[in-house]
């Protein structure tokens, strides 16, 4: 149970890792309206976009969170990527690339580096999968062509600083990341499509998103706040089948341990029969009985417990140590190394239910003890 409750504990881990640093942090600033139609157009180009107002003023508040780590803004657009006679479809980002470098820092660059804002020529981050589409590698220069928010089409050349991957196969196919004075260009936007944030310590998390909400609503802010969890709802149902998975478990282990306890204390009860009588015969009362067995059932639970817990964390750490190479998630081109932390809630958890599932299983065997009369017990030694 130690093990087991360590692995899901760092897979936990690893997977909101992996969410925040990805490109989603730990939470983002977006206009109000659903996620779709954030990545849709409305009539000719034109996307929900928080003005300045909006930035300025939350701008404000995160400056003066020092949890706050990186503050990226981010305009979204879409369009056609051209490189010689290949023309596809693409989802473009621009962003501010010191604070999206440290927001992606899970981020993989296969070739090529990440750019600077500075170049002479805009330089921009295309996903492996659509740089494989396209034939293109770094130093390459590609078209970008979409319609501005002002229902303009527009278009800029951009060279291939490098190549991302992020591990996720569908994003990788069509991404594009671009300064966000090109996007600002071909969008002809004054506004941001949403602002990611990340945060030096997770557990302030709701205060931030707290201070922010009240910020918003104290100034008449049309924004609303979204955690990262709310943005990728997986999370919350791979935690939902892993428990389901750990209790299923948990609840074998329990049974193993009453069955085991439970022939263990049957042959004790039996084997002492001379011994019960005896004592019982001296004056020692049914519930005195009942409580020796009890307190033996409590030793061998506690003794139990603590070789269970203490093989369970050198394990842990010996894992955690080594490393298990673990395949690739659905939907994902990269593997992981996997640990297993050392959980103290876990432990006192597993512990608890070792102990109370042995003084359980010694119920009924102490209970039989006690029974019958004391003088056949007698005249059967």
């Amino acid at each position: 149970m130690t093990v087991a409750a360590g692995f899901l504990d760092f897979t936990f881990w690893g997977l909101r890792q992996s969410i925040v640093y990805a490109g989603v942090g730990h939470l983002q600033l977006l206009p109000v309206g659903d996620d779709a139609d954030r990545t849709r157009t409305r009539g000719l180009g034109t996307y929900d976009r928080l003005g300045s107002d909006v930035t300025d003023g939350v701008r404000a508040v995160l400056d003066a969170a020092p949890t706050v780590e990186a503050v990226a803004p981010r305009l979204e657009f879409q369009g056609l990527v051209s490189a010689g006679p290949r023309t596809l479809a693409f989802a473009g980002i621009g962003v501010d690339p010191a604070a999206e470098s440290r927001l992606r820092s899970l981020t993989l660059l296969t070739a090529g580096e990440w750019f600077t804002g500075a170049e002479r020529m805009p330089h921009a981050l295309v996903g492996s999968g659509l740089a494989h589409r396209l034939g293109v590698q770094p130093r390459d220069v590609v078209s970008l062509i979409t319609y501005s928010d002002r229902g303009r089409m527009t278009a800029a050349d951009v060279q291939i600083g490098g190549i991302f991957e992020s591990g996720v196969v569908e994003y990788d196919v069509r991404t594009v990341l671009v300064p966000l004075s090109t996007a600002r260009d071909l969008t002809e936007a004054t506004g941001l499509s949403g602002v990611a944030v990340t945060l030096r310590d997770p557990s302030a998390l709701d205060d931030v998103v707290g201070a922010l909400q009240r910020r918003l609503a104290g100034a008449s802010i049309q924004a609303r706040v979204a955690r990262w969890d709310e943005l990728s709802p997986v999370y919350a149902s791979v935690v939902r089948l892993y428990q389901w998975i750990l209790r299923v478990f948990v609840t074998i282990v329990t049974v193993v341990v009453v069955l085991g306890v439970a022939n263990t204390m049957s042959m004790a009860v039996f084997e002492r029969t001379p011994e019960v009588a005896v004592l019982r015969a001296l004056g020692f009362g049914p519930g005195r009985i009942v409580a020796m067995f009890l307190l033996e059932a409590t030793t061998i639970g506690l003794g139990g417990s603590a070789i269970g817990v203490g093989s369970g964390i050198l394990a842990c750490l010996a894992i955690s140590a080594v490393g298990i190479e673990m395949p690739p998630p659905p939907g994902h081109t990269h593997g992981y190394v996997a640990a297993a932390h050392v959980v103290p809630r876990a432990i006192v958890v597993a512990a608890a239910i070792a102990v109370g599932a042995a003084i359980l299983a010694a119920v009924g065997p102490s209970l039989r003890s006690i029974r019958g009369e004391v003088a056949d017990a007698l005249r059967a030694t």
